[in-house]
């Protein structure tokens, strides 16, 4: 083994028998991998973008790989290590755009049609329109403009974005404002617009504050010899966050698949959509089919035509969109197809690093089509009292079992030497990331020797934070809780966990909604639950696109 110093690139490079590990520096001292000296840092997902070239190289081939991080931490303790196989003595580095395999994902994001709604039933009667549901009408002329026919007020900031309410009984005077403003309405969609308008709905407008921002790491290009491309995980498993998410782009002229991890299929009959609360069981599933694997596991959310995957009409707003979007499309016009592969996987999991084939299947659609389903009446009063699946969207582990709290919120009682984190995951296809919680082993501690030392992250259990009904571990330089028995672990609503008392508890196979398990789609509706008035008008205005669609 032998280390070379590459000074005029700020790198070092640790050569050995088919890997190689590429370290960022970080300004803190004494940082490696992903956590540092007085502060860890948790990786909560990594995005990897392949090309391959099999002529290359006489015939050896080429491998580039694009590697981005995404994690949950202060940029300024930051360090990034990145093995790469065969990585010659003098390698090829570049770096990317920003932002373009934020293109690559939005283009490729799975895409779920609910179940049908109607609302046909004769139980419900929509309270009079006005200044609210209880029809009176509002007396404050000054809230808003009026601009040839639009009414635009403006509402208090919502974090990031500015938000505008928006109203106007002239589609056309509505659709021209909108586009005369920033929001871009195509031809294509004006007939939904004059649908809403038609039904007196309203338009809340947002955009991102005067002072907002976003930071993006940018991400490293790295060429080198092969024609099998391969994540580095195993070095990752000091600092990944339990259920760290893994996607992986291949670009090339055909499929490709894990070769040395199991490859799955999404069984579109587990796919569950509540209509009532616009939620999906779709990242809970596919925890739960990963750990049934030993969290070993890829499934192939897209594969096909590179043109399919339209990165043209993606909104960025990074300083480096123009390059992006450029990079993209260079990508797509030298690969012919593309593959999709996501996983979830915890440290403990990251036994070897998984490798990739090229793979004799089809095309893979991202679109799953629940539109065949039973219609959803959602005006009836069995919609009206529903409740939603309970632990319907809480995966917690191997061993563990969720439960319904006396807090209202599902939470995780983790089995013996397990204690719980609260992690960040999506909440659905394309949707924000939620705070969770899941279980996780404590003897997978990798930082166990340095906590609280002099040279190692501080003692994160300075202060229970789990509440008078558990006790804080320690567990790889981050606070986890071990719940008193009776009681279960729930995030705690901001970024930390506690502990709540159990009501109910439900198998891993909650996940998959089983029928008759809460208000899942084709399923009996049941519970005591009441649908808000702005949930209802949410279903009521997808209506209109509902119908559309059927017609087409």
């Amino acid at each position: 083994m032998t280390l070379r110093i590459l000074p005029a690139l700020g790198l070092a490079t640790l050569a050995g028998v088919g890997v190689a590990a590429f370290l960022l520096p970080s300004p803190a001292a004494a940082c490696g991998g992903f956590f540092c000296s007085t502060v860890p840092v948790e990786q909560n997902a990594e995005r990897i973008l392949f090309e391959l070239d099999p002529t290359a190289n006489g015939g050896l081939g080429e491998v580039t790989a694009v590697v981005e991080v995404m994690y949950n931490g202060d940029a300024d303790d930051f360090s990034w290590v990145v093995p790469v196989p065969s990585l010659p003595e003098n390698p090829e580095l570049d770096v990317a755009p920003g932002s373009v395999l934020t293109l690559f994902e939005t283009a490729s994001v799975p895409q779920i049609i609910p179940p049908p709604i109607v609302c046909n039933s004769n139980d419900f009667f929509p309270p009079a329109r006005g200044g609210g549901f209880n029809g009176a009408e509002s007396d404050d002329a000054s809230m808003g403009d009026d601009d040839d026919g639009v009414d635009v007020i403006d509402l208090p900031q919502v974090g990031p974005y500015a938000p505008q309410r928006i109203t106007s009984e002239d589609p056309r005077a509505l659709i021209d404002w909108l586009n005369e403003n920033g929001y871009v309405i195509t031809e294509a969609m004006e007939p939904i617009v004059e649908d809403y308008v038609k039904q007196d709905f309203d338009f809340l407008g947002m955009k991102l504050a005067p002072e907002a921002g976003v930071e993006n790491i940018q991400p490293i290009v790295i060429r080198y010899p092969g024609q099998e491309p391969m994540v580095p995980i195993a070095l990752t498993a000091v600092a990944s966050e339990p259920e760290m998410a893994v996607l992986v782009f291949i670009a090339g002229d055909t499929r490709w698949e894990a070769r040395n991890f199991a490859n799955l299929e999404v069984d579109r009959e587990n796919v569950q959509w509540d209509v009532l609360t616009n939620t999906n069981n779709y990242y809970p599933m596919l925890s739960w089919m990963f750990d049934q694997n030993d969290g070993r596991a890829f499934v192939t959310e897209f594969a096909g035509d590179s043109g399919l995957l339209n990165t043209d009409n993606i909104f960025l707003q990074d300083e480096d969109a123009a390059e992006a979007f450029a990079w993209a499309n260079d990508v797509k016009e030298r690969n012919p197809i593309i593959t999709r592969l996501y996983t979830r996987v915890s440290g403990w999991e990251m036994l070897f690093d998984p490798s990739f084939t090229p793979s004799a299947g089809g095309a893979v659609d991202r679109t799953i089509d629940l539109s065949d389903r039973p219609e959803v009446d959602v005006c009836s009063n069995a919609a009206m009292n529903a409740q939603p699946v309970p632990c319907g969207r809480t995966y917690c582990g191997v061993g563990a079992v969720c439960a319904t709290t006396t807090d209202g919120v599902d939470g995780c009682v983790c089995a013996d030497g397990q204690s719980a984190r609260t992690i960040r995951a999506p909440s659905g296809p394309g949707q924000a990331l939620v705070d969770t919680v899941t279980c996780q082993p404590m003897e997978f501690d990798l930082l166990a020797a340095a906590t609280g030392t002099e040279n190692g992250p501080a003692d994160p259990c300075f202060a229970n934070i789990c509440g008078e009904n558990g006790t804080c571990a320690a567990v790889n330089g981050f606070p986890s809780c071990e719940c008193d028995e009776g009681f279960a672990a729930i995030p705690n609503g901001v970024g930390g966990t506690t502990c709540s008392e159990v009501v109910e508890t439900f198998g891993s196979d909650q996940v998959l909604w089983p029928v008759n398990a809460g208000c899942a789609s084709g399923c009996e509706l049941q519970g005591t639950r009441a649908v808000s008035a702005g949930a209802l008008a949410f279903l009521l205005a997808m209506l209109p696109i509902a119908v559309r669609r059927r017609r087409i």
